[in-house]
């Protein structure tokens, strides 16, 4: 079992490069995404809503501006953000049984790409395209309908081709997070209490230790001009958690240093 708090990552509305198909395809691929990588036990998804400036307006047609994303993202505490984009989903129909309420038999065939950048470097740790198919069952209800296109907009079977091509994508996910340090961000200093913006859904413990580290200073390639990385700022001291507050907070009092700030990094002891 891991006993490491969960990293937050930042999972953004899914794209589509067939601009007709409908809204309910990609909050059903977004969906999906989101439920397999909350069901690893690793990650914990932010809401798009938290996201300060709305996520909207770093959105061209093909794709997100992830490393300003990212940038911004930092801030919340997410260690990484997802982009998904279905590049295909195309619906072959097998058997259509007669009645109003009736079982369709399909072929799905399905291809995503996902792209994950890491807040702390904004560079991409994974650039993945995977294809899928799958033989399932949908319930259709009222007349029979000629063009198999209606099924391309069934919410089950889209939820089937797009699971199963993640499968793949999520365990490489995980695999390029594994390398990414947990770090949570202090939200207030009042008196004595130091209030995170991490607490029991992100995995901390009452009693935990943590270091508090000012925000290191940001590292560009004299050449390109493109960031390389943040270095690690000064230690300030250590926080240990005595208890939880809202959704997702803690509490945390002193216990060594001092001059902690609001966002100040913390990092695990």
């Amino acid at each position: 079992m891991n006993d490491s708090p969960k990293k937050r990552i930042l999972v953004l509305p899914f794209l589509d490069e067939q601009t007709s198909r409908s809204a309910n395809v990609l909050d059903q691929a977004r969906k999906s995404v989101v439920a397999i990588l909350t069901q690893t036990g690793q990650f914990l998804v932010v809401s798009n809503d938290d996201f300060p400036q709305g996520v909207e307006r770093f959105k061209n047609q093909q794709n997100y501006n992830l490393e300003a994303i990212a940038k911004i993202a930092a801030n919340l505490g997410v260690a990484a953000v997802v982009e998904g984009v279905i590049q295909e989903v195309k619906v072959k129909r097998l058997s259509d049984q007669v009645g109003v309420f009736r079982k369709v038999k399909a072929q799905v065939d399905g291809a995503i790409r996902m792209r994950v950048v890491a807040t702390k470097t904004g560079r991409e740790v994974l650039n993945d395209v995977r294809t899928a198919q799958v033989v399932s069952e949908t319930t259709k209800v009222g007349e029979y309908q000629t063009s198999d296109r209606f099924l391309e907009e069934d919410p089950f079977l889209i939820h089937q081709v797009i699971e199963k091509a993640l499968r793949g994508s999520v365990s490489q996910i995980s695999l390029a997070l594994e390398k990414l340090s947990w770090e949570g961000r202090i939200a207030l200093v009042k008196g004595e209490r130091i209030y995170l913006n991490a607490g029991r859904l992100s995995g901390l413990q009452v009693g935990d230790i943590l270091k508090v580290m000012e925000e290191g200073e940001e590292v560009f390639d004299p050449e390109t001009g493109a960031l390389i990385g943040r270095v690690p700022g000064r230690m300030k001291g250590t926080v240990e958690i005595v208890s939880y507050f809202g959704k997702d907070g803690a509490i945390g009092i002193v216990h060594s240093g001092s001059g902690f700030q609001e966002n100040d990094r913390v990092e695990l002891y």
